[in-house]
């Protein structure tokens, strides 16, 4: 339950802060004066926030890193930091010029305070340990009641309903400490350990699970070298 609801706030203020930031900050015309023949590595924007994260996510992927992945360069790199609990979550929406193919990732680390909650311990609890087996247990129950009802179900019915059905966090091996992948409807996101701190990243664009997984596992093999 927790892993949910963490799931639906990240979420949820990930795309209040893409938003806010598309509407409030000022457009860059600082390529006006220069020559329309010559390419050049944007430069991060960054959205006015109480807090700041020694670590700035926009720093984590590079041009070649995305164009690698999704064959073309990044035309805005916006930074945006927000204070979530005892967690300092540092954003970076990476826009290409084709919308669709955007990606947005987030590091989550400590606040520095005295007595801050340790991001490695509310993944464990979140991704291990008795929540876990419970959280497995009770999907399990889940599908079998559900398989149940499904049987005196019209086949429409039945499709539209495993359409709708959630996928579990799925363990992806040889990244950071642990990764998880978690399907959605619309995509995914990778989530990643290493030592004290997570991340996760959502890669947009054409492709079906198994293409956005790889996708997401690249990226998150550059993000981790630059993390050493």
């Amino acid at each position: 339950m927790r892993f949910l609801l963490y799931m639906i706030i990240l979420g949820a203020l990930s795309g209040a802060a893409c938003r806010s930031g598309d509407s409030s900050s000022p457009a860059n015309t600082s390529g006006a004066n220069q020559s329309a023949a010559t390419v050049n590595t944007p430069t991060p924007r960054v959205v006015a926030s109480p807090v700041h994260s020694k670590i700035d996510a926009c720093t984590l992927l590079t041009t070649d890193d995305l164009k690698g992945v999704q064959g073309e360069v990044y035309k805005d790199a916006q930074r945006s930091d927000r204070l979530d609990g005892d967690f300092i979550v540092a954003q970076c929406y990476f826009a290409m010029p084709t919308m669709a193919n955007s990606v947005v990732l987030n590091l989550t680390t400590a606040k520095d305070e005295s007595g801050a909650r340790s991001p490695k311990a509310f993944w464990e609890q979140t991704f291990g340990g008795d929540e876990e087996k419970e959280r497995e247990g009770k999907g399990d129950r889940e599908k079998d009641k559900q398989k149940d009802k499904a049987k005196s179900q019209p086949a429409e019915r039945r499709e539209e309903g495993e359409e709708k059905e959630a996928a579990p966090p799925e363990p992806v091996k040889g990244l950071g400490d642990e990764a998880f992948w978690v399907a959605s409807p619309v995509g995914g996101a990778i989530y990643v350990l290493k030592n004290d701190l997570f991340f996760r990243i959502s890669v947009g664009g054409a492709g079906d699970q198994k293409t956005k997984l790889n996708k997401s596992k690249l990226l998150a093999q550059k993000v981790l070298t630059k993390l050493g």
